[in-house]
């Protein structure tokens, strides 16, 4: 029996997939934290408040440490201007800002490559912050993905945990996918106070060259929300 693709043939197909065993069916994990959810909307990445602003052309980052003890190598991955998956593995000096030769259309992930980082690592363009990785924790952690041309990401899990004890405040927390034409759709919103979780009998699908993240907003005061995205990127079949 094959799963998604003929070339699955386990019935451990999440298994296989985790394996590395095909090129064209690979999970994706995203993991967000937010400490600070304000009461107007913003991204769930570590970095803090506002909206995430995705770079309007390709650009070449600048990957700095806020510590001189930071010289470990630090790997980029993203996508190109035409939506193809690029990486670049940079070599961080310290508070000393390392600009990559790759330029980048998007960046979807970013982690560490050995030892522990004692600072916090800033990717960033022109003041614009792009990757941000957490004093010790390694890997940024959040909701922003893009898919790359010629492939869908099917969510099949997303898993919310909020900090809140106050019975009376509460987090709203909606997705958002922008097209590659400019398009904003947000096409879920949800209230909760501390936990909730969706497992889709059918998966949600968010199209090639599509930008997804989740947004969340505070009732009151400041809120902190960790959010879990399982999920399936497939190769389209053309």
């Amino acid at each position: 029996m094959s799963y998604f693709k003929a070339g699955i043939g386990s019935p451990h197909a999440q298994l296989e997939m985790a394996h590395r065993r095909l090129d064209d069916a690979v999970q994706v994990q995203l993991f967000g934290f937010n400490r600070v959810v304000g009461t107007t909307y913003e991204t769930i990445w570590n970095n803090g408040g506002g909206l995430y602003t995705f770079p309007s052309a390709a650009l070449t980052l600048s990957v700095v440490s806020s510590s001189a003890s930071d010289t470990m190598s630090v790997l980029l991955q993203g996508l190109d201007a035409d939506y193809a998956a690029i990486s670049e593995i940079i070599t961080l000096n310290g508070t000393t800002p390392v600009t990559t030769t790759t330029q980048f259309f998007r960046l979807n992930d970013v982690v560490i490559l050995s030892g522990n980082n004692v600072g916090n690592i800033t990717i960033s363009n022109g003041g614009t912050t792009y990757g941000y990785v957490e004093a010790a924790h390694g890997t940024e952690q959040a909701i922003i993905y893009t898919t790359p041309a010629d492939h869908s990401l099917y969510v099949f899990t997303a898993q919310f945990t909020s900090g809140t004890v106050n019975p009376n405040k509460y987090i709203t927390s909606r997705g958002a996918t922008r097209s590659s034409t400019g398009r904003i759709i947000r096409f879920w919103e949800s209230t909760f106070q501390q936990d909730v979780t969706f497992n889709l009998a059918v998966p949600f699908r968010v199209p090639p060259k599509t930008d997804f993240t989740i947004e969340a907003k505070s009732s009151s005061g400041d809120n902190e929300l960790s959010i879990y995205i399982g999920g399936v990127l497939l190769e389209e079949d053309l």
